[in-house]
Formats: C-alpha cells, sequence, structure tokens
C-alpha cells in the first residue's frame, strides 16, 4: 500500500488564531531513468548463458529486478518509470536483427508490479521497435497489469492522470527524435501540447513531463534538452523528468520548475556486461514530496538518491542497489558537473541529498 502523509498545523497556532487549520499534505514521487525489462533477440536466441535478462527472471522471479528499490517504492505514493522496451509472447514482424531492439515477453509487466510501479513513459526510441504491433500488445500488458502509461508516439497520444483522493496528478511523454526523423517536429509539439491541456482541463494539479533525448553518454544535457524543457514549461510542466543519455547529468530550476536532464539506467536489459560493455553503472532514483494545501500545489522537494544500476560489476546483474560513501558522491559529481551555477545539497548518508525546497509561483 502506497504511503499516505497527512500533516496538520501546530495545535498552538489553531488555539493563537482560533480558525480551522489548512490541512497540508504530502504526497511521494519516485522517478527512475530507463529500465529495459527483456533483451535482444539476438541474446535471446543466443540462449546468452547465465547472463540475460531472461535468464535472471527465470531464475530469480518477478520482483528481483526491483527488490534493491522496494522498501523505497512501495512506501512513496507514485513510481514512474522510463519503459525502454516492448512487451510481447510474439512479433510476426519487426527489426529483430538488430543487437538495438528489445522485448520481454508479455508477463514481463508483472515486474512492474512485482516492483511497486505505478506509471510508466513509453515515449521513447525502443517501445516502437516492432511498429504498431509491439506498441498494441506493450499496452494491452500493462493494461492486464494495471499500469498507468503515458507517451506521445506514433502508436498515439497518450496521457495518464493518476488521483489520490481529490488531488490529480497528470503524466505526459515526449519522444522528439521520432518526428525529426520525418521532419514533423510541429506535429509531435502540437500533439504534446494537446495532452498537457488535456491534464490541464480534467484538472491536475501537477503535470510530470518526461522528455527522451538527448546524446547517450554524454556527460553534459544538449540543447534539444534545453529546447523541449522549455517546451514543457510553456505547456504547464511542474516537473520535468530526462531520459535516454544513459548517465546522470545535470538539474535546473526556476520558475518554480525543478528539470532533470537525465536520470541514467535503472534495471537494464540492453547491456549484459558480458557480451556487451555495461558501460556506466552510475545513476539515481529522484523522490520528489509534492506539497498540497487544502489540496492547492505549492511547491516540491527533491531528494537525490544515488544508485548504481547493478549490484555486481563488470557484469550486469540487472539489480540496482543504492550505494553510499565515495560511490554516493561519485554520482552526485556526475550530476553536479552539469548544473551550471546551481550548487546542489549534498548526499547524507541514510538522508540522500535533500535539496531546497521549490515554491509554486502560483501559490504564492
Amino acid at each position: 500500500m502506497k504511503r499516505r502523509v497527512f500533516a496538520l498545523l501546530t495545535a498552538a497556532l489553531l488555539l493563537t488564531a482560533g480558525l480551522a487549520s489548512a490541512e497540508t499534505r504530502v504526497i511521494k514521487l519516485s522517478c527512475t531513468g530507463d529500465a529495459l525489462i527483456g533483451c535482444s533477440e539476438s541474446v535471446r536466441k543466443k540462449g546468452a548463458g547465465s547472463y540475460s535478462y531472461d535468464t535472471y527472471i527465470e531464475q530469480y522471479g518477478y520482483a528481483y529486478p526491483f527488490a534493491g528499490l522496494y522498501d523505497m517504492f512501495s512506501q512513496d505514493d507514485i513510481t514512474f518509470v522510463n519503459l525502454e522496451n516492448v512487451l510481447a509472447d510474439d512479433i510476426t514482424k519487426g527489426f529483430s536483427k538488430s543487437r538495438l531492439v528489445f522485448r520481454g515477453p508479455s508477463d514481463y509487466a508483472k515486474i512492474l508490479t512485482a516492483g511497486s510501479v505505478e506509471v510508466v513513459n513509453l515515449a521513447n526510441n525502443h517501445t516502437e521497435n516492432y511498429g504498431t504491433e509491439g506498441m498494441e500488445k506493450t499496452v494491452a500488458a500493462l493494461e492486464a497489469e494495471g499500469i498507468g502509461y503515458c507517451g506521445t508516439t506514433f502508436g498515439g497520444n497518450h496521457y495518464y492522470i493518476h488521483q489520490i483522493d481529490n488531488i490529480k496528478i497528470g503524466f505526459v511523454g515526449l519522444y522528439p527524435r521520432y518526428y525529426a526523423f520525418k521532419g514533423q517536429e510541429k506535429k509531435h509539439q502540437a500533439e504534446a501540447k494537446a495532452c498537457f491541456d488535456a491534464c490541464k482541463e480534467a484538472g491536475c494539479q501537477v503535470i510530470v513531463a518526461a522528455i527522451h533525448c538527448g546524446g547517450e553518454y554524454q556527460k553534459k544535457h544538449a540543447s534539444m534538452q534545453t529546447k523541449y524543457e522549455n517546451i514543457c514549461k510553456a505547456n504547464g510542466a511542474n516537473l520535468i523528468i530526462g531520459n535516454h543519455p544513459h548517465v546522470p547529468q545535470g538539474i535546473n530550476v526556476a520558475d518554480g520548475v525543478t528539470c532533470l536532464y537525465s536520470i541514467g539506467n535503472f534495471t537494464f536489459g540492453g547491456n549484459t556486461g558480458v557480451d556487451e560493455k555495461l558501460s556506466v553503472i552510475q545513476g539515481y532514483v529522484a523522490q520528489f514530496d509534492l506539497y498540497f494545501e487544502n489540496d492547492v500545489y505549492t511547491g516540491h522537494q527533491l531528494t537525490i538518491w544515488p544508485i548504481h544500476i547493478s549490484g555486481t560489476s563488470p557484469e550486469n546483474n540487472y539489480q540496482p542497489v543504492l550505494v553510499s560513501g565515495e560511490d554516493a558522491e561519485k554520482v552526485m559529481k556526475l550530476i553536479q558537473n552539469d548544473c551550471g551555477r546551481l550548487k546542489l545539497n549534498p548526499y547524507v548518508e541514510g538522508k540522500g541529498a535533500v535539496q531546497d525546497f521549490v515554491p509554486w509561483p502560483a501559490a504564492k
């Protein structure tokens, strides 16, 4: 059961003011980087010995990939993941010979359920690997498990609204690269705007935008990420979560909005560390405390939880774990080096790196 936190103003304030108190509520949102719960057809067909994602799930079960962070995700209110693969038992056609095409069986949606994940983003360069058929089967697998999904892709323009009592939180996913290939960037922006507008019309107090772009394994964010950060802000995003570079990048805070340019990877079956280099083991979980007063959004506070995407190295055991000490400091350094003038608050053992409260201007 997800944690719901209620806090009332102090009794002393009530006595001195003689008024009914405002109700302050905190909703906890956890966001992870790229989750690839499957593998390429080439790895699957080779059998991959004992090191493929499929082999680990067969041996350890659905709960295994998220087990290292389960305590965190099971106690928050919403866990939001970027899902980077198709979920389907069989595909009649697709680009299955490529090492960069990824699929997991439809029952792998149960990995998300077992990991206490509520919402996934589908706007990325892998959920479209098997065309419309792959997208439709992925959506069916998610719906069978009750997992919410968002993302503007060729398979549809999906937004998702997660409601907790009177509070509605909207999720929108953007993958600009897909439309850039076709010279249809304006179309993509219009479709994304329609998703934002739908969330606002439905009464969402907070809108979370996921953007999937940037240079892979680049330590600095690129101009496309900044461009879409501004597009999301103009459309009403309160939080912007970046993925695709596979490495932690910087953070920007302005106008009441926090933008994470890249969180890095999470459980990631695309690199085994045996037949293909694991590349970057660092990542982080971004956990936001969203504050509401009488159901009106007033701002948020970010805690950065440094992780390694595998509990072993150089091979990948597909189970992310929290890290501390020098390992945590290295993750923080990667983030800080792309933050410009923003100075991050330090990592504290057992508490994460708790950042300053960011007020929402409209609440002032």
